[in-house]
This record gives structure tokens, sequence and C-alpha cells, in this order.
């Protein structure tokens, strides 16, 4: 049996499983998302199309930030050189970082005098144009696109594991209680407790984080 309790003014079952949860915090408790960031969160889209016009034009990268920021750029495991030709497709995983220290991060870095050094795990698949539809990609962030751009994907929102969304909150739970302004669980109203307290269930959930 659920016993109700009471969210400003409406009675809601205690045991809820939100699929879709948006916070509004302070930003100095963006960094508490890295992990996620780090690991992996698919994000939605039209795909089909270059990995420029993907990350540029659907999500607002300014073309000289791909091209002087993001050094280092891995689809499904491969080095991409070519972020104008490179296609990418439903289900793909890019890996998003700046330039790396040392020979290693020379030999990775797009379009570097070092590239043929890297032949064989140098992206080989589709590098023309193909036809734009829905779909979803996982995405993964290092050193400084994971601080300058994750704010930028959990403002779009991203689609996660449910219990690592929850694990995030619970280990900073004073300082989100603290730092949390709107607290959303599918479109309703709670008190950051009342979202610890709830039963999140299994698989993915769509999580929002804005900067108050």
């Amino acid at each position: 049996m659920t016993h109700p309790e009471k969210s400003h003014g409406r009675t809601i079952p205690e045991r809820t499983s939100p699929r879709h949860i948006s916070l509004t915090v302070k930003a100095g408790l963006i960094p508490a998302f890295s992990q996620l960031l780090q690991n992996g969160f698919w994000i939605k889209g039209y795909v089909g199309c270059s990995v420029k016009s993907f990350l540029c034009e659907q999500f607002g990268l300014a073309p000289e930030y791909l091209e002087k920021r993001i050094q280092t750029i891995f689809l499904d495991g491969d080095v991409v050189d070519d972020v104008e030709k490179t296609v990418i497709e439903d289900g793909a995983t890019l890996s998003l970082s700046a330039a790396m220290p040392g020979l290693a991060g020379a030999v990775l870095r797009k379009g570097g005098y070092y590239a043929a050094m890297r032949d064989q795990i140098s992206f080989k698949g589709e590098t023309t144009s193909a036809s734009m539809q829905s779909g979803k990609i996982l995405v993964k962030l290092f050193n400084m696109p994971l601080q300058e751009l994750g704010p930028v994907f959990l403002e779009h929102g991203i689609q996660v594991e449910s219990n690592k969304v929850k694990d995030v909150l619970k280990a900073r739970a004073d300082d989100f209680e603290r730092g949390c302004g709107e607290v959303l669980a599918d479109g309703r109203k709670f008190e950051f407790k009342q979202l610890l307290e709830m039963d999140w269930g299994g698989g993915d959930i769509f999580l929002q984080v804005k900067i108050v």
C-alpha cells in the first residue's frame, strides 16, 4: 500500500518513479555532475549529419570553439580529423577533449602534424553527407570541455541512469538542499528531500540542470 504525502497542496504517491528531473542550482554545484558527464550521457538530436553540424547547429557551440578548444575528438573510439565531413550516426559514442599533453596528445590531435602516425585508429566511417533523422548519441566530456560544455549539455537535458543521478544528489545532499532553487519531477514541484525519498525505479532518466 502506498502512503500519500502532500507537495504544494497536492497529494501524490509516496513511491513515485520520476522520468524527468529538472533542477535549478547554484553554479558551485555543477562540478558535482562531472563524473556523470565523463562516464557518458545520452543526448537526443538529428543524426546523419557532420560532427560539426551536430555540435554547432544543434547545440550552439561556436565553430571557433570547436576548432580551437576541442583538439581531440573520438567517434566510436576512432580519432576524428575532419569534423565537417565525418558523419555521426544514431547510437554513436562521441568523446570530446582539449589538447592532451606530450607526444600522445600531439598524435591524437585532430588534423595535426602527427596524424599519419595513427592511421590504424583514425575514423574511417562515413565521411559524406547522409539523410538526417532523429536519434541519440552517447557523449563523453574530458578536461576543459567537461568544465565548459558540461553546463551547456546539462541545461539542454541529458539521459542517464536514474540510480547514478540519485547517487550524485545523495552524496552532496546537504549542499543540494541549500543550493537548489526549483525542483521538478515530471513537471511537479517538490522539496529536495522529497525527491530523494522517492523510489526512482530503474532505467534511464532525463535530467535538466539550470544555473540559478
